[in-house]
């Protein structure tokens, strides 16, 4: 038995540009089948994340810090890019800043040119972590937190509430 017959079809059985269409065709099939697999693994991993709320005090930040967070309320980390966290609300107050006095002990004095600013961030987070993250960073009660966008920024972020959203 020859590999090619004088027809040209391999082992006397299929036309060898027929095969080769046929593989073609096969491979495609199978391509589009993991492309739709892949789809719907994506969209189930989307449809699992938890939506949680955490509360952050950033303590003596500058005057324009609110101003600065709210050009883009994404944040972001230039080891990470934008993350899976937004600020969602922000409100602020004067700093205090604590003198001693030496007649009667200690006393609260603000700065006019400091602000507390407490911001809320809604946090995307995927439940099969361990814990609460934004990005790689891990978000908890007590914790710091950096607060981090486009135009702002704050290592000295407390993180004084942490709530899932209904």
């Amino acid at each position: 038995m020859k590999l090619i017959d004088e027809r040209g079809r391999l082992f006397g059985l299929i036309n060898l540009f027929d095969l080769l269409a046929l593989t073609a065709l096969v491979i495609l099939l199978v391509a589009a089948g993991m492309r739709i697999v892949a789809k719907s693994n994506e969209k189930q991993a989307k449809a699992q994340t938890k939506t949680w709320i955490a509360t952050i005090k950033c303590s003596s930040v500058p005057d324009n810090f609110m101003e600065s967070i709210m050009m883009d309320n994404r944040l972001y980390y230039e080891t990470d890019g934008f993350v899976n966290a937004r600020v969602i609300e922000i409100k602020e107050e004067e700093a205090q800043v604590m003198s001693v006095t030496p007649v009667d002990g200690t006393a609260v004095v603000y700065d006019p040119n400091l602000k507390d600013v407490y911001v809320q961030i809604e946090i995307q987070d995927d439940p099969r972590d361990e814990g609460v993250k934004v990005g790689r960073y891990a978000v908890c009660v007590g914790g710091s937190f950096t607060l981090k966008t486009p135009y702002a920024y704050s290592t000295n972020g407390l993180v004084l509430d942490l709530k899932e959203k209904k």
